[in-house]
């Protein structure tokens, strides 16, 4: 390996971004956050939307000062989170803005989408969780409300492929965040044709589905051009899963903990039981050859909603001090199950999560603390429950939980998790996802060996661990 090596991370989450400088010295990769940015969906013409011009202007920005404090790099790749995507025309124009998984036009198709593919019909042919927040959902919905726009579309594109397009020029159809869309086969080794033909979507939107991992070209930009466009891992737990370090002896359970609760197992093969469709497991694939058999949680996003709710009454919102609150509390001993749809949404998320509570026997009278303490002791069973599934259909029970993102510096929550589980929660890197897309930079540019990737993630990543 050389003396040092650089490689740019671009992480897009449905909140914020990052642009994140990954330096290979030795066997360690150390990791500097160089720009930052928030971001939200917006209602624009009746439809939620993501400011995509917004994102790619703080993209380049960050690129830009990444390059400067660190001339050495080499590579870039964007991950971004799954099912979006946008349509172009036949100049390669973006026709929206960029809707949102989150808006509401799903449910309004959702009953016409339904007669077209039935949801058990959907799951044969994908091997994904039927969800209004798919993207073939969505581009049903598409057809149906904005059929002028729809006749106008040349292709789509995902996100962080959209993304590689304006760093390189080049389309691509990444197969891990393909994998999310309900449009290709289990395992997402190609397009799910009937799919397309049940729901009238042209099946000329998409070009040949791809294998990651693998360089796409220059960057165009200008000011940027001295770096390499590669495929890292298009989705973000695709990422996230690559740097968790794996014992082929082992079945190798992760959970990745943020607004979403991706909880799974890593395998060569998609789960395609019916009983894996009765538990609504999904079959997302990896940035390499393999799947991530998960379920898909709505997580610390009713936390978040909590504290945004709070801030705005004035109260606390800071989660260093309400996880404090909470390892204080008296525990309720009452949950609430964060499969419900309503937890999903945005609102008034403290006075469902109150509800649901003083439905069960709580006082109307709770502390910050017990709200936030019932949040997180409801997610520790519902990650125990999902475990308990995963470990039936795959006749293995895992010898730990690997738990990334940022619920992985919850220490309140990682301590209920293992006593919920009964089995040790291995918390970190919490920067998964760069990590992952470091690494499997550092791989595609010939500097690094997959066969020294635990030893790197060993080397360059803080994990605790915590006893049932």
């Amino acid at each position: 390996m050389a003396d040092r090596t650089t490689a740019l991370a671009v992480d897009l989450g449905s909140s914020s971004g990052r642009i994140i400088a990954g330096s290979l010295e030795g066997s360690r990769i150390s990791q500097v956050e160089v720009h930052r940015f928030t971001h939200g969906a917006e209602f624009r013409d009746g439809y939620l939307c993501w400011d995509l011009d917004l994102i790619w202007r703080e993209v380049v920005a960050g690129l830009k000062k990444a390059l400067e404090q660190f001339p050495d790099a080499i590579s870039v790749s964007v991950d971004t989170w799954g099912v979006d995507w946008v349509p172009l025309d036949d100049q390669g124009r973006r026709l929206t803005p960029g809707r949102a998984y989150r808006d509401e036009r799903t449910d309004r198709s959702l009953e016409a989408f339904r007669a077209k593919l039935p949801d058990d019909r959907a799951w044969e042919l994908t091997g994904i969780a039927p969800a209004t927040i798919n993207s073939a959902n969505q581009m049903f919905a598409f057809l149906m409300e904005e059929p002028d726009l729809a006749a106008r579309t040349e292709q789509i594109l995902f996100l962080p492929d959209y993304f590689t397009l304006l760093l390189s020029g080049q389309r691509r159809w990444s197969r891990s965040i393909a994998s999310t869309s309900g449009l290709c086969n289990p395992g997402a080794s190609d397009w799910a044709s009937e799919v397309f033909e049940s729901l009238g979507v042209s099946r000329s939107w998409v070009g040949e589905l791809s294998p990651e991992h693998d360089v796409v070209g220059p960057c165009i930009v200008q000011g940027l051009e001295q770096v390499t466009v590669v495929r890292a891992g298009a989705h973000d737990t695709a990422c996230a899963v690559h740097a968790l370090p794996r014992d082929e002896t082992q079945e190798s359970y992760f959970l990745s903990c943020g607004s979403w609760s991706v909880l799974g197992v890593l395998r060569d093969e998609p789960l395609m039981t019916a009983d894996a469709y009765a538990l609504g497991l999904t079959n997302e694939a990896r940035g390499d050859h393999g799947v991530r058999p998960l379920f898909n949680i709505t997580g610390l996003w009713i936390l978040q909603e909590c504290q945004r709710q709070w801030g705005a009454d004035g109260m606390e919102a800071d989660i260093v001090h309400l996880v404090e609150q909470a390892t204080d509390a008296e525990s309720l001993g009452l949950l609430i199950d964060p499969d419900e749809p309503q937890y999903a949404a945005p609102g008034d998320m403290v006075a469902r999560v109150r509800e649901a509570l003083i439905l069960q026997g709580a006082p109307l009278e709770m502390s910050q603390g017990q709200v936030v303490r019932a949040i997180l002791e409801s997610l520790a069973h519902r990650y125990a429950r999902g475990i308990a599934d995963l470990t039936a259909l795959t006749g293995t029970r895992g010898a730990q939980l690997n738990m990334t993102a940022g619920g992985s510096r919850n220490t309140l929550l990682c301590e209920l998790t293992a006593r919920a589980l009964q089995v040790p929660v291995v918390a970190g890197p919490a920067e998964a996802s760069t990590l992952g897309s470091l690494l499997a930079q550092f791989e595609i540019m010939g500097h690094l060996s997959p066969l020294e990737r635990n030893d790197v993630i060993a080397a360059s990543a803080t994990s605790i661990r915590y006893e049932p």
